[in-house]
């Protein structure tokens, strides 16, 4: 039986809040540091802005270049490479680009998703996916069902983790047969001046927290200008807050010994917690 790679979906608790760039930026991190490809599928099927974010215009065809196949349920393990991007600036990580036809989104089947999935995880040990923050598509349902490991990234704004969560993914999420407790919580855009902190998040929602990223002024400028790979690369302090959504989970990387940089340090304590981890599911 062929070994199938591990399903991890992102998905936010209102829109354009940062999920894209918590996932992606958890893709690069993943492929850098474990030394696998990873794949990043970006299932947003109205509003894709990855594209944009990495200073690629136009978007490359992305999924709409594959639909035929996934109607079909042909599609096949070397063909969806073919169909993807490799990034300069994030190597390791194959993108396939989301869909800019808004019109045609809900021609798309949950079961055209379900083998895109299945197909992708033929090929690739880790795939990360994005979704949208709403329930109403079939790459949000699907994906959200088949996930290994689910992610809400929401922010510190009350009515984003008790109001969205609470109408959206609270009331929807059970009528799939998902726990709304088993997703892991990221928390986006934390400012210095929050009244609420990422614990009072954690716990209205009644997940576990896994990631805080701080608010930076300096992203969005960097997002409008197509740098986002150059962000992950060079921002110390982002990395930091989203590796424990790598390996454990929650694990920080050791301190440096002499000589040693932090590239190098992360890289190695990386290794060890994916190949625990593994470890541990083989047993």
């Amino acid at each position: 039986m062929t070994a199938q790679g591990q399903l991890i979906v992102f998905t936010g608790s209102t829109p354009n809040i940062g999920a894209t760039v918590l996932s992606f930026g958890t893709a690069a991190l993943l492929a850098k540091l474990s030394g696998d490809p990873v794949a990043y599928l970006c299932l947003n099927l109205k509003s894709s802005k990855l594209h944009h974010y990495l200073g690629l215009e136009p978007s490359p065809p992305g999924l709409d270049q594959i639909r035929a196949e996934m109607r079909s349920c042909s599609l096949t393990p070397g063909f969806l490479k073919s169909r993807m991007e490799q990034i300069k600036g994030a190597p390791g990580v194959h993108v396939l680009f989301g869909s800019l036809q808004r019109e045609q989104a809900e021609f798309f089947q949950p079961e055209d998703i379900s083998h895109l999935l299945d197909t992708a995880k033929q090929c690739f040990p880790r795939c990360v996916v994005e979704v949208n923050a709403y329930w109403d598509n079939a790459a949000t349902l699907a994906a959200l069902i088949q996930a290994d490991e689910r992610v809400l990234v929401t922010s510190l704004e009350l009515g984003h983790f008790q109001e969205d969560v609470n109408r959206g993914l609270k009331q929807m999420a059970p009528l799939f047969g998902i726990d709304p407790g088993q997703f892991l919580l990221a928390v986006a855009q934390q400012g210095r001046t929050d009244p609420l902190t990422p614990q009072d998040a954690a716990k209205e929602t009644g997940m576990r927290l896994a990631a805080v990223v701080k608010a930076d002024p300096e992203l969005r400028r960097l997002l409008g200008q197509g740098r986002l790979a150059e962000y992950i690369n060079g921002n110390e302090g982002f990395v930091q807050s989203i590796l424990p959504l790598c390996g454990e989970w929650g694990v920080l990387p050791e301190e440096p010994a002499a000589g040693e940089g932090f590239w190098t340090v992360l890289g190695r304590q990386c290794r060890l917690l994916l190949g625990g981890r593994q470890a541990r599911r083989n047993q």
